[in-house]
C-alpha cells in the first residue's frame, strides 16, 4: 500500500474549487434573488457582499489547510482544535449526509432535467414500482450509473479524476463567460431589447435574508480543495492560491453572468425565469443556444458530482484512520486511492437515489452544513491562538474577515432555525438533534473507555 500521491497541482486545485462552485446554483439563485429584491443595485450589492464573506472563509481555510495539509478537511481541523467528539459528529454529517446527499441530488438533477432536454429520452418514465422505495425512474437508474462510473474513475487514482475535473470545469467556464460578454455587447449595441423591469417592492430584512441565502447556495463548494489537502503538491503555496484564485474566478463569472441576466431579461423577467441560464440562452439565440446552455449546465453538474466524490471519500478515509468509521475505509490501495471509502460513499449515494430519500436527507443536514463551516473557522481561531507563529500560510485581515464569515454563519443559522420553527419544518431540526446526539454519544463513549 502506498501513501497519498501529491498529484494535485495549482491548475487541478483551481478546477476542483471552480468546478465545485459552478453548479446549478448560479442558474437558480438569480431568479430567487430577483423575486426578493427588485433594485439592481441591491441585487449586485448582495452578490458582492456574499463574495466578501466567502473570502473571509477562504482565508481561514487556506491557513487551516496549510497548517494541517491532510485528507479530511473540516474533520481534521476540528479534531486538532476542538477535540475528537466534535470532529466525530461533523465527520459523520459530512460523509453520510452532506457529501453523499449532494452527490445524489446533483446526479439526479442532471438526469431528470438536462439529459431529457439534450437527448429527448423519456428518462422521467417509471421503470418499476417497489413496495418500500416507491417508483423507480430511468432518471434514477441513469443517475446511479453516473455516480458509480465517476466513483470508478476516482478509484483509478487522483490523476485521472483531476484531469477529468479540469476538462469538465474549463470548458463551461470559458464558454459561459463568452456568452455573457456577447449578451452584454448585443444589448449595448441595441440588438436585444427584451429587458422587462420589475414592479418595485419594499426592501425588508426578510427580503435581504432571502437574497443572501440564495447567493450562499450559489457559492457553496468554494472550500472543496481542503478535503484533498493530503494529495496537494506544495500545499503551502497551492492551497491558498487554489482557494482564493478559484473563488475569485467564479465570482467574476457570476457577476458577469448576472449582469447579462439583468441586461437581457430585466429584473422582472429574471424573477419569472426560474432557471436563468436557459432563459438567457433562449433570449439571445433561440432553441439552438438553449440546447447549448443545457449542455454546459450538464458539464457543470458532472464536475460538481466528480469533485464531491473526490472530497467526500477523503472525509471517510480520515475517519477510518482514526477508527471513527470502518477501519477499512482508512486504507489506501496501491494507487493511493481510498478505495473502500469511495465505494461505500458511492453505494450510499445510490441508495439515496433509488429509495427517494435524498431530499429528506438534505433537508435534515441543511443546517449542519452551516454549523460545520462555522466550527472550522472556530478551529482556525483556536489554532491561531495556540500557535500564532505555527507552520503554514497566514490569513490576511485577521481577525476581521474570518470573523465576518463566522458572524454571518451564525446569523444564517439563527435565520434558518427561526424559519424552521415558524414553518414547523422538522427535518432541519432533527438533523441538528442528530448532530448533537452524535457529539454527546461520542463523549459518553470516550468517558467509559
Amino acid at each position: 500500500m502506498s501513501g497519498p500521491q501529491r498529484a494535485i497541482d495549482l491548475r487541478s486545485g483551481l478546477a476542483i474549487v471552480a468546478g465545485s462552485m459552478l453548479g446549478i446554483g448560479i442558474f437558480l439563485a438569480p431568479s430567487q434573488m430577483a423575486g426578493a429584491v427588485t433594485d439592481p443595485v441591491v441585487f449586485f450589492a448582495t452578490w458582492i457582499g456574499a463574495a466578501v464573506v466567502v473570502l473571509g472563509g477562504a482565508l481561514a481555510y487556506s491557513e487551516l489547510g496549510t497548517r494541517l495539509p491532510k485528507a479530511g478537511g473540516d474533520y481534521v481541523f476540528q479534531r486538532a482544535a476542538l477535540g475528537p467528539s466534535v470532529a466525530f459528529a461533523s465527520g459523520w454529517a459530512l460523509f453520510a449526509g452532506i457529501f453523499s446527499g449532494s452527490i445524489a441530488t446533483v446526479a439526479l438533477a442532471l438526469c431528470w432535467w438536462q439529459l431529457p432536454t439534450l437527448t429527448g429520452l423519456p428518462l422521467r418514465d417509471v421503470v418499476v414500482a417497489l413496495p418500500l422505495a416507491g417508483d423507480i425512474t430511468w432518471a434514477q437508474l441513469a443517475a446511479s450509473v453516473l455516480v458509480l462510473g465517476l466513483t470508478g474513475l476516482n478509484v483509478a487514482g487522483v490523476r485521472p479524476s483531476v484531469r477529468a475535473q479540469q476538462a469538465l470545469t474549463g470548458i463551461p467556464l470559458l464558454v459561459l463567460f463568452a456568452l455573457a460578454i456577447y449578451a452584454l455587447f448585443a444589448v449595448g449595441v441595441g440588438e436585444l431589447t427584451v429587458a422587462r423591469p420589475a414592479t418595485a417592492v419594499p426592501l425588508t430584512a426578510g427580503a435581504l435574508a432571502t437574497a443572501y441565502l440564495a447567493t450562499n447556495f450559489a457559492f457553496s463548494g468554494w472550500n472543496q480543495v481542503i478535503y484533498v489537502a493530503g494529495e496537494v503538491a506544495d500545499p503551502e503555496r497551492t492551497i491558498p492560491r487554489a482557494l482564493l484564485g478559484g473563488t475569485a474566478a467564479v465570482t467574476a463569472l457570476y457577476l458577469v453572468l448576472c449582469a447579462a441576466f439583468v441586461a437581457v431579461l430585466g429584473m422582472g423577467g429574471l424573477a419569472d425565469a426560474g432557471e436563468a441560464g436557459s432563459a438567457l440562452a433562449r433570449a439571445i439565440g433561440g432553441e439552438q443556444l438553449f440546447w447549448t446552455m443545457n449542455a454546459l449546465i450538464g458539464l457543470c453538474l458532472v464536475a460538481t458530482v466528480n469533485s464531491s466524490i473526490l472530497g467526500g471519500a477523503r472525509v471517510g478515509y480520515a475517519m477510518g484512520r482514526d477508527r471513527a468509521f470502518l477501519p477499512a475505509a482508512g486504507r489506501l490501495d496501491a494507487r493511493g486511492s481510498p478505495t473502500v471509502a469511495l465505494w461505500l460513499q458511492g453505494a450510499w449515494s445510490v441508495a439515496l437515489i433509488l429509495t427517494n430519500t435524498v431530499d429528506t436527507l438534505l433537508q435534515a443536514v441543511s443546517l449542519t452544513m452551516v454549523i460545520t463551516g462555522a466550527l472550522s473557522v472556530v478551529a482556525y481561531f483556536v489554532l491561531r491562538r495556540r500557535a500564532p507563529d505555527g507552520p503554514g500560510w497566514r490569513a490576511w485581515a485577521h481577525p476581521w474577515l474570518p470573523g465576518l464569515y463566522l458572524a454571518v454563519s451564525l446569523w444564517v443559522l439563527y435565520t434558518e432555525v427561526a424559519k424552521a420553527l415558524r414553518d414547523d419544518a422538522g427535518a432541519p431540526l432533527i438533523g441538528l438533534a442528530v448532530l448533537v446526539a452524535a457529539y454527546v454519544g461520542h463523549r459518553v463513549w470516550r468517558a467509559t473507555r
